[in-house]
């Protein structure tokens, strides 16, 4: 799997680069590599300048430092009530471990890598920005959510077919392309739950066309708290599909034992 998503992540930046830079390259090797291999953002520009005078990066240690060590935390009560049956049948200790392993990846390690490209004097800012905030799905994956994930769909997909085939059908084409993107991601590596992960972005797909035409969805998500429930409900009722039974067992499973395993050792 890890090979899968490194390969995944390489073939995008190269996209991304040809289509920032009309397949004439602006970066030195040194900057390609750092771009490439060393940080998860779609923005090649951002590494023009490498190295530079160092911008303010504590507050991004600090937010990685801590949001690993709640990662932690979570992983723990993760295995702690995976043998209560029935709250595993409502996918509770699935819940808590990939609440942790998000803390840990997306809040954590990823802030202390931006942490370390600020301090050599690259402006690059959080791939994920507070999206607890979010009150649509519109907001959530467009301004919260892996930012660079999102970059890219836009260059390499919407923006393109925006003017072929219009905004709308562009915007279900992009998450018709997450959904393939996390099937080569999630149900490859364990040959199984293939078309779940593409109809958990096809729910989210119909649901942000509804937040722009249904009048009762956008009263929802013009109110304060009910707004939250909206985001929060199609984000984890649907959750089993697109992290489904087989790869939460083959694989994140594992991994969180893995870890929790390091961490004993250590």
């Amino acid at each position: 799997m890890l090979i899968i998503v490194v390969l995944q992540l390489v073939s995008m930046k190269m996209l991304v680069v040809l289509e920032t830079y009309s397949y004439q390259t602006e970066l030195t090797r040194i900057q390609w590599a750092a771009f490439c291999l060393g940080w998860f953002g779609m923005r090649p520009a951002l590494f023009e300048m490498l190295p530079n005078q160092a911008l303010p990066f504590a507050h991004l240690l600090w937010k990685g430092i801590s949001r690993m060590a709640a990662g932690v935390i979570l992983l723990y009560a993760s295995m702690a009530v995976e043998q209560n049956a029935d709250l595993e049948k409502i996918f509770i200790p699935q819940l808590l471990l990939l609440a942790g392993l998000s803390l840990i990846l997306h809040f954590g390690i990823l802030n202390l890598s931006a942490a370390v490209w600020r301090r050599l004097g690259v402006n690059v800012s959080e791939l994920f920005r507070s999206p607890y905030k979010s009150k649509s799905l519109k907001e959530f994956w467009g301004k919260r959510w892996n930012i660079a994930f999102s970059e890219m769909t836009t260059r390499i997909a919407f923006r393109p077919l925006k003017s072929l085939v219009g905004k709308e059908k562009a915007l279900i084409a992009s998450f018709l392309l997450s959904g393939v993107l996390h099937e080569i991601a999630i149900s490859f590596p364990v040959n199984a739950g293939f078309g779940l992960p593409m109809i958990y972005f096809a729910i989210h797909a119909l649901a942000m066309y509804l937040e722009s035409h249904a009048a009762l969805v956008q009263q929802i998500t013009q109110h304060r708290w009910w707004s939250h429930v909206w985001v929060v409900s199609l984000l984890v009722i649907p959750m089993p599909l697109l992290f489904h039974h087989e790869f939460m067992q083959q694989v994140l499973f594992p991994l969180r034992n893995f870890i929790l395993q390091m961490i004993t050792l250590a």
